[in-house]
């Protein structure tokens, strides 16, 4: 399955207007040739630099052509409207950062080892595209039901994940699991930004920082 084939998935199960309401209208349609491959992707480069640069309300589609460098009916083929390109965006990022933690723990069977690769893959990929954080959280002011649903479909499968380690036997069967979903989600997002705000960060870095946060994790912060 392609990255297209992938963000439809997701499209199909978050369309939100700005009022919060499924919109059944709203569309986007892949590049059917390498030449209308080139114009998407730099649609996409251009709203994600000024979605993260100016915010989803400010930015134009107007500007997103101009920033692209494309026909002013180019967008259209592609995108009913703004929406649809940001969510796009948004897609693709769930996409990307699912998909690199799924190949950095593939084959792990401890949690802690699972942990480890998929805190140390996701502030990596931080590290590579800092705008993620400003694309993502941006959905809140696009609208809070977006943003909601990003982080909560992410924490319903970090629960299920979680379950399959309780009955193993690997973590404590006395603590809520969604609560613990979202403490790990924290961390991650987190030390994530702190790696963005060290900036030119390395994988020494990474790695210090990664350590530590297994640490706490093995060990706990009080004596």
């Amino acid at each position: 399955m392609n990255i297209f084939s992938l963000w439809l998935v997701f499209f199909n199960h978050i369309i939100y207007n700005i009022s919060g309401d499924k919109m059944e209208n709203l569309n986007y349609r892949p590049p059917k040739t390498k030449v209308g491959e080139r114009s998407f992707n730099k649609i996409i480069r251009a709203g994600k630099v000024l979605f993260a640069k100016d915010g989803f309300s400010s930015t134009s589609i107007n500007d997103i052509i101009a920033k692209a460098k494309v026909a002013a009916g180019t967008f259209y083929i592609y995108f009913d409207n703004k929406l649809a390109l940001y969510l796009y965006l948004l897609g693709e990022y769930r996409i990307n950062i699912r998909h690199i933690a799924s190949e950095a723990t593939k084959g792990l069977d401890k949690r802690l080892d699972i942990e480890r690769a998929g805190l140390k893959a996701f502030i990596s990929y931080a590290n590579k595209d800092p705008l993620a954080y400003k694309i993502i959280w941006e959905s809140l002011f696009v609208d809070p039901d977006i943003f909601k649903e990003y982080y909560s479909s992410f924490a319903k499968s970090y629960i299920y994940h979680l379950k399959e380690h309780v009955n193993s036997g690997e973590l404590r069967d006395d603590l809520d699991l969604e609560t613990i979903a979202y403490v790990l989600m924290g961390i991650s997002n987190f030390v994530g930004l702190q790696i963005v705000f060290k900036g030119n960060a390395d994988e020494v870095d990474i790695d210090y920082i990664v350590d530590e946060v297994m640490k706490i994790l093995q060990n706990g912060m009080f004596k």
